[in-house]
């Protein structure tokens, strides 16, 4: 179809010119927001997996400078929770652990081994066979000091939240497939007009309507693709840019900016979904208004 042979000078055409370069920016604005939705889907993946099925004992000592008491404290939250039914395991977090989640805030020369700072116990459970109601309200019963962290409706809310930004992220790209499409179609329409005449003499030697909406999908094709390109280019080129300097950020604090494997074909793809959208548009709109004209 790029190589077709072609009557009509349609590279000629004012409206057309400015084509490549609306479908490249476009292809850009769509790499990128579709770049953010499949981040944001793998955030919420990866911390909906991480949190599902846990809960966290965290332990104050009554005295703090009483270190075997908050032990026998430890001792007595993990034996309770371990003959809780549902719960599969409960492993006591060491001191120097908890000392190395805190420091990402606190600072590496924060004096953290000085500070009083709670027990943690990494509880695996069964949600659906787990009272953890009851059991939280046994911690602080018979254990001083205890309490019990569910992150089951902190990770909903988050989960929930970051799905809305994935629906959202979605429909921009979608609004930017309809604007794209909105253009084509203005341009094409533009091209019939200037060339009716011509495309009236084509008629009278015998070409059919399909031959004429050869000529504007084969070069609204070849735009597409140009524009489509260049604007993946620049988009993937962004994107490598913004993993280079998230790179250099604390990943503690700052999540990995890391795309899977399957995200780059996915990406790659756009330019070729463009041009294909802009070679249909502009075949059905040429067919509908030469429909028309008869």
């Amino acid at each position: 179809m790029l190589g077709a042979h072609v009557d009509l000078p349609l590279s000629k055409d004012p409206a057309v010119r400015i084509l490549p370069w609306i479908v490249g920016l476009m292809v850009y604005l769509a790499t990128m927001t579709l770049a953010g939705a499949l981040l944001v889907s793998g955030l919420a993946s990866d911390w909906s997996a991480g949190l599902t099925g846990t809960v966290t004992i965290h332990i104050v000592g009554v005295d703090e400078n009483d270190e075997a008491a908050l032990d026998n404290q430890v001792e007595r939250a993990t034996r309770l929770a371990l003959k809780t039914p549902g719960v599969k395991s409960a492993t006591p977090m060491p001191k120097a652990e908890v000392a190395n989640l805190l420091a990402p805030w606190l600072g590496a020369d924060a004096p953290i081994s000085d500070l009083p700072l709670p027990r943690i116990i990494d509880v695996r459970i069964d949600e659906e066979d787990t009272d953890i109601a009851s059991l939280k309200q046994r911690l602080e019963t018979e254990v001083p000091g205890a309490g019990l962290d569910d992150h089951q409706l902190w990770r909903d809310r988050l989960v929930t939240f970051l799905r809305v930004i994935e629906l959202v992220a979605f429909v921009m790209v979608t609004l930017i497939g309809v604007t794209t499409v909105t253009v084509v179609i203005f341009a094409t329409r533009s091209g019939l007009a200037v060339h009716n005449d011509a495309i009236e003499i084509l008629h009278l030697i015998g070409a059919h309507d399909d031959y004429i909406a050869g000529q504007f999908q084969a070069h609204a094709l070849g735009l597409g693709l140009k524009g489509g390109i260049v604007g993946s280019a620049v988009g993937i080129a962004t994107l490598l840019g913004l993993a280079f300097a998230a790179s250099n950020l604390d990943t503690e604090l700052v999540p990995l900016f890391l795309f899977q494997a399957w995200h780059w074909p996915v990406l790659a793809g756009l330019p070729i979904l463009a041009a294909f959208i802009v070679r249909q548009t502009a075949r059905r709109t040429v067919l509908r208004a030469l429909g028309q004209m008869l």
